[in-house]
């Protein structure tokens, strides 16, 4: 099973069980101290967008009302300017948000037990990005010191990190009472290390919510597609290494184009990711050490995003630090530059020699390192 997969069926999902019925209404209520008047949107999960529900200008005082209806529970996002998001689990009655615009993620919800939930789970996954990221931090400085016996041993510390991370996850979406919320949690997960997971927690889904249509519905596309895959002759790798690197052509954040072979002449990491993706947001502290090690050694990075929504993309490179070129279609999984490299999971990457071949692929951690140390020596 694929990334792309799970990230369509849930939206599909949500989209389907959404349309065709008046449903219940819901409604938002919400006073944020600190922050300054503007506007706020309602933003529901739709197929490769988000569909904007209501939106209202806050008060002096920040507060705000929002408003919906929901045939079922889904999940929701408040938006705020600078790129900034309360994630709730809705589906009737009104909910009561409370929070301090400079401490935004310790928002407080009542009156809705799967958004309080869902703010502790995400509460509780900030905390385990953390410690990946100061981990990641102090094997970069043993590395750079050459401590080979505590750098064996931090790497052992990760794996055992990455593992509790996995099963807490797992955890919470087997015991959770929201589908949405469940939903949510197990795209965290890499599918193709957690097939059989994946399998076992489909058929708990469909006997925990039996008359959900989304649980159906993902169950159903869930099954076609893992049978599909079965059947489907092995894909091919993409291009393969000693080949040219095919060109890649899209626009930036800011609407300029750039293309792969104005950075010829460089080692050139071409990084596939999304802002969505947790396995690339946890190797993002990789890359970035990387890039700031050798960056001034004819060495660059062009981040190339899955994504469809344009502020969650720019809202990722600003949090994770990435500092070097990005570009994207915004057309998620049905990215030119996917097909075009037959990237069918993320994290992705291809190294780019100063000629334009393809010297290396997918390099974590430790190999992307010794891999641009060989290369850069």
């Amino acid at each position: 099973m694929r990334v792309k997969y799970l990230i369509l069926l849930f939206i599909g999902a949500v989209y389907l069980s959404s349309c065709g019925s008046s449903g219940s209404k819901f409604s938002v209520k919400g006073k944020i101290n600190n922050m300054p008047q503007q506007s706020v949107y309602l933003e529901e999960l739709g197929i490769n967008d988000i569909v904007i529900v209501d939106s209202a200008k806050t008060g002096k005082d920040g507060e705000f009302e929002l408003s919906g209806t929901a045939p079922e529970e889904g999940l929701y996002r408040v938006r705020f300017q600078m790129e900034r998001y309360l994630l709730l689990s809705l589906d009737k009655g009104t909910v009561n948000v409370k929070a301090d615009w400079n401490q935004l993620e310790n928002y407080n919800v009542e009156g809705s037990g799967a958004s309080a939930s869902l703010r502790n789970f995400l509460s509780t996954v900030r905390e385990h990005l953390r410690d990946f990221n100061t981990i990641s931090i102090v094997m970069d400085s043993m590395r750079a010191r050459g401590n080979d016996s505590l750098l064996t041993a931090a790497k052992k510390d990760l794996q055992d990190m990455n593992m509790g991370f996995t099963r807490f996850i797992e955890e919470y979406a087997d015991t959770t009472h929201s589908l949405p919320n469940a939903l949510f949690a197990v795209q965290m997960l890499n599918p193709q290390v957690e097939m059989d997971y994946l399998g076992v927690f489909i058929q708990s889904m469909n006997a925990r919510f039996p008359k959900a249509k989304m649980a159906k519905e993902f169950a159903d596309k869930y099954n076609k597609m893992a049978t599909g895959m079965q059947q489907q002759p092995t894909a091919s790798a993409g291009p393969a290494i000693g080949q040219p690197a095919p060109e890649i052509s899209l626009p930036t954040p800011d609407g300029k184009t750039v293309s792969l072979s104005s950075l010829k002449g460089k080692y050139v990491l071409v990084d596939f990711w999304a802002s969505w993706c947790g396995p690339c947001r946890k190797e993002n502290p990789n890359v970035v050490a990387a890039f700031n090690k050798y960056k001034n050694k004819n060495f660059t990075v062009l981040g190339v995003s899955l994504d469809s929504d344009k502020d969650k993309w720019i809202g990722a490179i600003e949090k994770d630090g990435l500092t070097w070129a990005h570009i994207s279609d915004l057309k998620g999984w049905e990215s030119v530059a996917a097909r075009t490299y037959n990237v069918n999971s993320i994290p992705a990457n291809f190294l780019i020699d100063p000629q334009g071949n393809i010297i290396a692929r997918d390099l974590r951690e430790e190999a992307l390192d010794a891999e641009l140390a060989k290369a850069l020596k």
